[in-house]
This record gives structure tokens, sequence and C-alpha cells, in this order.
């Protein structure tokens, strides 16, 4: 029987940092419903970390608990198989968050989280979001808000990966990441980019497709990459193609 491979050990060396200069935790998503007054009174519970690329930030089955935001940088919540295998489930950019799942059950984490490139992360105790949960119902809303949008995402992926093919996951990956990154409807950057072997892992195959259907979408003049800068020169031309290559957009 295949050995399931470990994931990268949690490195001792994360350090923590006095404030947060590259990022402000009272921007996170998390807080949107909340007063101001509110948010700033948990600054001195809060935690501030930074975690170097490739760090395990949160491993699987841990039992430790809190609420992660991310202020910089961009992370990866993924599984290993026992083919040794990785499955990656999303990737969160700065503003997002993780850790509520484990928060609202008291179970064991369900997802390794490694940062892909340095990060800066803050922390809040598990103390402190019980105590939310049972005192904020604003704070309640944004997470029940976006567990119910988490579903609905996942329930898309789990389609995307019996129904479409490979370039069409692709295709619509890149959308969703230029969704995020933001743009003025017709071009979006996306900054840094993730590999090719990174975005195979999110769409379930293997980086040969992926960088064949780049390779096709630079051709028709739809994206553009330079480094790890990926420009989306044309998006609803990239909606055309998702569609007529049998997505849905």
């Amino acid at each position: 029987m295949a050995v399931i491979p470990p994931p990268p050990p949690l490195a001792p060396s994360h350090t923590p940092i006095a404030s947060s200069p590259e990022g402000d935790y009272r921007a996170n998503r998390l807080f949107r419903h909340m007063a101001r007054d509110e948010i700033e009174a948990l600054a001195p519970q809060i935690e501030h970390l930074h975690y170097g690329k490739g760090e395990l930030i949160v491993q699987r089955l841990d039992e430790s608990g809190g609420v992660h935001l991310l202020l910089k940088g961009a992370l990866l919540a993924n599984q290993y198989a026992r083919s040794g295998r990785e499955i990656g489930y999303r990737r969160i950019s700065a503003g997002g968050y993780f850790g509520e799942i484990s928060a609202i059950d008291g179970l064991p984490r369900s997802v390794n989280i490694v940062a892909l490139e340095d990060v800066r992360v803050a922390r809040l105790p598990q103390i402190l979001v019980q105590s939310l949960f049972e005192q904020s119902p604003r704070f309640m809303r944004a997470i029940l808000e976006d567990l119910a949008n988490l579903t609905r995402a996942l329930t898309d992926r789990l389609f995307e990966l019996n129904a479409v093919s490979v370039a069409c996951r692709v295709d619509i990956e890149l959308l969703r990441m230029a969704a995020s990154a933001g743009g003025d409807g017709r071009e979006a950057v996306i900054q840094p980019c993730p590999t090719h072997a990174e975005l195979a892992v999110l769409v379930g195959s293997q980086r040969e497709p992926v960088t064949r259907e780049l390779n096709r979408l630079a051709g028709l003049g739809i994206v553009s990459q330079t480094g790890r800068t990926l420009r989306i020169l044309d998006l609803p031309a990239l909606a055309d193609e998702i569609e007529r290559i049998g997505g849905e957009v």
C-alpha cells in the first residue's frame, strides 16, 4: 500500500511581529458588518505572525483552534492522497481568512494551509472567536454568509471536475482569480499568479494540460504572462471561451 507522504513540518521559525504594516486586520472581510470601535477593541487579543514561502501554517488533523486572517500574500488549502497526489481545494488571497469551520464544530483541521509566498497573518485565538460567536451577531452574520458562499463554490468545483474538460476548468479558474483581483470588467491583472503546477493542483489536473491551455489563450490574445504577472487582456473573450468549450460562466 502506498504511504501518504507527510506534509512539510510546521516550521518553528515563524516570527511574531509587533504590528502589521503590510496589512490591516481591520480591513478583513470577516469584520465587514461590525462597527469600527468593535473591531478595534479586538487588537490586544490578536497575534500577528509572519510565514515564509512553503511553510505550513495549519496541518490537517491539527487540533489547534482559532481563526487566521490573511493580511498579505497567498495561501493554498490542500490535502494529499495515498498516492502522494496533491489535491487543492482553494486559493486564499489577502483579505480572506481560514479556520472558521474548526472554530465552529471544535473538530480537528480538515485541510493543510500552505504559504504560496511570504505571508502575514493575524490570528484570533479560539477563546476570542467563541466570545464573538456569543456576543457579536454581526460577526456571525459574516461567518454564515461566507460559509454559504463556500458551499456554493465547492459545489461548482465538484460539478466542474466531473462535467467539463481540463481546458475549461483552467479558464474558469482564471476567471475566478480575475474577479478576486478586480479590474474594469475588460481586463485584470493577477499578481503573483500561480505557477502552472499550482494551477494544475487547483483544477485537478497535471501541469502539461494547464500549460497547453495557457499557451492557447496567449495565442488568441486573451492572456499574457511576464514572470509572476498574468494579464487577462480580454475578460469577455475568456468568458466566451468557457461557454464555447462547454462550461458555464
